[in-house]
């Protein structure tokens, strides 16, 4: 739409501005939709990688009690990026807070 067109008339005017809002709302859902499942994916990927480091520390008990202390290693490290994960899930959803309520209401999540 340019700014010196003044063929329109109102009526066209709004009838191409509701389009345009129909189009953001859509788009609005989808983004709301995308974003909230990735938000969600650094709390389900933290708990797993939570798990894999404490089933390594379990199944290599035998090689900790040796004085093998890689398994220790390893599993800490896992269990720090899925602490680190689970803090930026936190981060985001409050950052995120007032969307996803607005999703909720849209009844898009």
């Amino acid at each position: 739409m340019e700014k010196g067109n003044t063929d329109e008339t109102p009526v066209e005017k709004v009838k191409l501005l509701n389009s345009i809002f129909d189009d953001l709302l859509v788009d609005t859902s989808e983004l709301i939709k995308d974003l909230y499942a990735g938000v969600r994916t650094y709390l389900i990927f933290g708990l797993i990688t939570i798990l894999f480091g404490v089933s390594e520390l379990a199944s290599n008990m035998e090689q900790i009690q040796e004085r093998l202390y890689i398994p220790v290693f390893v599993a800490a490290c896992l269990i720090f990026c899925g602490c680190a994960q689970i803090i930026v899930y936190n981060r985001l959803r409050k950052k995120y807070a007032k969307l996803f309520e607005t999703g909720t209401e849209m009844k898009v999540l």
